[in-house]
């Protein structure tokens, strides 16, 4: 009894997936949200932060970050396109801003990646 019950099940079971519809297919939104655990997402900009100043006023593509004493070097191609990050990744857990009040490499909120705001 206990066989004829295990190839019935086993039948059945090959049997529902020759009528199965496929694979799952996901959306770009549902794959983000599967990906980042479905954590916010922001749309952000790399800008690295620059403390020390003989490497800020001595770099040709160093800018200075308001007026902070900060400076930052950004490759043109750094912002180019549609970055999309936690919020948590990105410079004061999203409250950092350039110009203004922001976290600098050694703090433990510290990323040169920026919310937009």
């Amino acid at each position: 009894m206990n066989k004829l019950f295990l190839a019935v099940a086993i039948g059945f079971v090959f049997a529902s997936s020759a009528f199965a519809s496929g694979p799952v297919a996901l959306s770009n939104a549902q794959m983000d949200q599967v990906t980042a655990g479905g954590v916010d997402k922001v749309s952000a900009f790399v800008c690295p932060t620059i403390t020390n100043d003989a490497v800020g006023e001595n770099n040709p593509q160093a800018g200075a970050l308001g007026d902070t004493g900060d400076y930052t070097v950004v490759p043109e191609t750094a912002n180019n396109g549609d970055l999309m990050v936690p919020v948590t990744a990105t410079n004061g857990d999203g409250y950092g801003t350039p110009t203004g009040s922001h976290s600098v490499p050694g703090d433990i909120d510290y990323t040169a990646i920026w919310a937009r705001q």
